[in-house]
């Protein structure tokens, strides 16, 4: 049980934010560089994690005149991972940052060698090469995050815009992914028993991170019976929804950072503060308050949320949001999340905890 249970965690911290390949090292030009980034796949322009903790970076590089760069692996796993890391240490870090999924392990096999090394780890904590949790040192920040409540706040926001028929497509069905799901039908029943309406959900998960043809198709089928707005949830099956809404003049929602600049089609993005949390943990290291652990960050200190680009929306407003942010940041709306239900629903969001909840919302689960 406790393999499986670490093996779930591990899979559950997926990045699943829509990105793409390719990018070159660079940083401040001093020598030496005590702030590393070690990116994921994809690029620091990549509108992503990358990016998101690249900024975070940068801003505090310049403004406190402190040296940074960031490292490129050559292929996206421990090995590739491990060689830049070990890069960056020979040329100085003091501070690195890695965001996502996939340094679990390597920074379980590095954290105590370089004990003197402050990492900062995006949506993961350590894992060793069967997937078993290893606790992090102290010299680990683990930034976790409850993606219930920016799922919450996007299905909230999309009905209360005018739209009744909605529609859900994550990618594999992991804890994350799940959350957001779960979150975002909860949202859209709360503004649809406001507005004293029923609202529609076409809800399924592609079994896949990656933009496919089918997705695409799905997607557009979805479009052409009704559905006017789909949350695309995981990684670059995003790109694939995009494409499909372009087609039909219909509308999204993206995912972990804010994502309207990759399409003309996104109404707003379900948001983790990944340059937030890069920004106050590096902050952190140099007030020598920085504290390792894992850390479940949300709306109550403002890790979470929606994007702050309104100027899509005709009806839902920036008071609007605020109003409704105020309720999940205070914990005044309970939602109920993947831990709430059986443990054997994998993502099912028929399962009778979250169906009992769901008085004003009509799901199509395609499995």
């Amino acid at each position: 049980m406790k393999k499986m249970f670490a093996s779930l965690l591990a899979l559950s911290m997926m990045l699943v934010g829509c990105g793409s390949n390719g990018g070159d090292s660079e940083g401040k030009d001093q020598e030496g560089y005590e702030i590393a980034l070690v990116t994921d796949q994809g690029t620091i322009s990549d509108k992503s994690f990358n990016q998101s903790a690249w900024e975070a970076v940068e801003e505090y590089g310049d403004k406190n005149d402190v040296t940074y760069k960031y490292y490129k692996p050559s292929s996206f796993d421990t090995a590739g991972y491990t060689q830049q890391i070990d890069n960056a240490v020979e040329n100085g870090a003091k501070i690195i940052v890695c965001p996502g999924y996939k340094f679990a392990t390597t920074i379980a096999n590095l954290q105590e060698k370089y004990a003197d090394v402050s990492f900062i780890l995006i949506d993961a904590t350590p894992a060793d090469e069967k997937e078993n949790a290893v606790e992090p040192t102290e010299n680990v920040y683990c930034a976790l995050y409850k993606e219930v409540q920016p799922g919450y706040l996007a299905g909230y926001a999309a009905v209360k815009e005018g739209y009744t028929k909605l529609g859900f497509m994550g990618g594999i069905a992991l804890p994350a992914v799940i959350n957001y799901g779960y979150g975002y039908l909860q949202g859209a029943n709360d503004a649809a028993k406001e507005l004293g309406i029923n609202v529609e959900v076409k809800y399924t998960y592609t079994g896949t991170f990656n933009e496919s043809p089918d997705i695409q198709s799905k997607a557009s089928g979805w479009y052409n019976t009704g559905t006017e707005v789909i949350f695309a949830c995981g990684g670059q099956i995003c790109n694939s929804v995009f494409a499909a809404a372009e087609q039909t003049n219909k509308m999204t929602i993206g995912v972990d950072s804010d994502q309207k600049d990759a399409s003309q089609t996104v109404l707003t993005s379900a948001m983790k503060g990944v340059k937030k949390t890069v920004a106050d943990e590096i902050a952190a290291v140099y007030a020598g308050e920085f504290k390792g652990g894992v850390y479940t960050l949300d709306a109550s200190s403002d890790y979470v949320g929606l994007s702050d680009d309104f100027s899509r929306f005709k009806k839902f407003t920036k008071n609007d949001y605020d109003k409704v942010f105020e309720t999940v940041k205070n914990g005044s709306v309970k939602i109920i999340s993947n831990d709430d239900v059986d443990e054997n629903a994998q993502g099912d969001p028929s399962t009778k905890v979250l169906k009992d909840a769901l008085t004003n919302v009509t799901v199509s689960y395609e499995k």
